[in-house]
């Protein structure tokens, strides 16, 4: 039997990975490598959905390649640190071996594909059922809104002036496309915490893709949202040069990368900071929870439709993970798997009527903080991510159900570190992976 027919009939599951910002995908990615590399050690070998998978191996190389080599640099050298996020879409290659009856004809390998790219590239699903003024009308309603509204004040006002009609000032353009980037950046982080931050390439270009090269932004004239809008602009204006850079952008840049890779996808995870978004308060819940009807909602499309060419077809696992779940004491843990699947069940009741299996699961990649057994009860210890020092902290006490106009605020977590002394050829310590992991593989 050739080689070649062997490489044909070893079945790949392969399994697309993102996360919002700060939700910590590349360090998953290292985790979920480090417990198929020990699929017999740790809390893997309870899990029955897996009994057959009996040893993993990362496959050096490859176009693409994730670099785990780098992440379990960053996690157990000294000292340690969280894997730098990636800026580009990766893929890491995990070959299990199967236990298989010795008259089964079914494969004895099965081939592993995590499938890693930036959550800001998948916010750009929104864009692909938009026109250029679907977009600015978008966005106008969003920095409508506080915090938005103060964050970009100025840019926001710059942008409103311009009458897309007259001749377009490329020198401005240019800068205002930059700041447009900058705004986006801002909003994205603490005390912010926003999730619909678009053009996603904006944020993170990838290798293939410089934004200069084709600049737009969004418009807010009379001429472009409103009951006023113009049916057509004239040439060289603000408003064609920067509709036909949008087409651009969505044609030859989103829609070709989701077109190549999601067609291969059986599963997908989408990593979230919920308790980050609960820590900035009602607006960042609200845009998170927008945020992941917006890029959900393709899966729901039917047969014919060609979103549904992409998303119907394959994927038929979904999994919504909020991380840093070890920051909560365990009744505060059992909460917030709670309060993530009250946030997003209208999410989840529209896929189920579409026969996509949502799950939405509270994890922790890396168990960054320990409870403090002796002396209190109520406390954690961990590192400080900026010094490495050992810090005593009071999570916050979760409620225990979520508000259905999302007023919710928590007060902020601390940044921790990594926990020393950990080892490629022993299981990381985490929460919940092996349960991400089971419903992703099982057969």
């Amino acid at each position: 039997m050739s080689d070649s027919f062997l490489a044909r009939s070893v079945p790949v599951t392969r399994i697309g990975i993102t996360g919002l910002s700060q939700a910590g995908k590349s360090t998953l990615i290292t985790s979920l490598i480090n417990h198929l590399e020990n699929l017999r050690r740790g809390s893997l070998s309870a899990q029955t959905d897996l009994d057959l998978l009996v040893h993993g191996h990362w496959l050096r190389g490859g176009e693409h390649s994730f670099d785990y080599d780098a992440g379990l640099h960053a996690l157990t050298n000294q000292p340690v640190r969280w894997p730098t996020s990636t800026t580009d879409w990766s893929i890491a290659r995990i070959e299990i071996n199967v236990d298989r009856p010795w008259y089964s004809l079914k494969p004895r390998k099965r081939v592993i594909e995590l499938f890693d790219y930036p959550g800001e590239w998948l916010l750009d699903l929104m864009l692909l059922e938009w026109d250029y003024r679907q977009f600015c009308e978008a966005l106008w309603a969003w920095v409508g809104q506080e915090p938005r509204h103060t964050v970009g004040a100025s840019l926001i006002a710059e942008l409103a002036a311009i009458d897309p009609l007259t001749s377009v000032d490329t020198a401005q353009l240019a800068v205002l496309q930059e700041r447009w980037a900058d705004f986006l950046a801002e909003c994205r982080i603490a005390p912010y915490q926003l999730s619909r931050n678009l053009p996603g390439r904006f944020l993170l270009s990838g290798r293939d893709f410089d934004p200069a090269e084709y600049p737009f932004v969004p418009l807010f004239g009379l001429g472009v949202v409103g009951n006023d809008a113009a049916h057509d602009f004239p040439k060289g204006s603000w408003g064609a040069v920067c509709q036909a850079n949008f087409d651009h952008y969505r044609n030859d840049q989103a829609r070709p990368f989701f077109d190549q890779h999601f067609r291969a996808l059986d599963a997908q995870v989408i990593l979230i900071d919920l308790l980050g978004a609960m820590s900035a308060g009602p607006a960042a819940l609200k845009d998170m929870r927008a945020a992941l009807e917006g890029v959900l909602e393709p899966f729901r499309y039917q047969s014919g439709h060609w979103l549904g060419q992409l998303f119907r077809r394959r994927i038929r696992r979904v999994a919504v993970c909020a991380t840093k779940i070890d920051h909560l004491l365990p009744d505060d843990q059992h909460r917030l798997q709670s309060l993530l699947e009250s946030y997003l069940y209208e999410t989840v009741q529209r896929l189920a009527a579409a026969s996509i299996e949502l799950k939405v699961m509270a994890i922790a990649a890396v168990q960054s903080a320990q409870r403090v057994e002796a002396g209190g009860t109520g406390s954690l210890i961990g590192r400080d991510k900026r010094n490495g020092e050992k810090i005593h902290f009071t999570p916050p006490t979760l409620p225990s159900t979520m508000p259905h106009n999302l007023n919710l605020k928590i007060d902020e977590l601390p940044q921790l570190a990594p926990p020393a002394g950990l080892d490629r050829a022993q299981v990381f310590p985490s929460r919940r992976i092996d349960q991400l992991l089971a419903f992703l593989l099982a057969e």
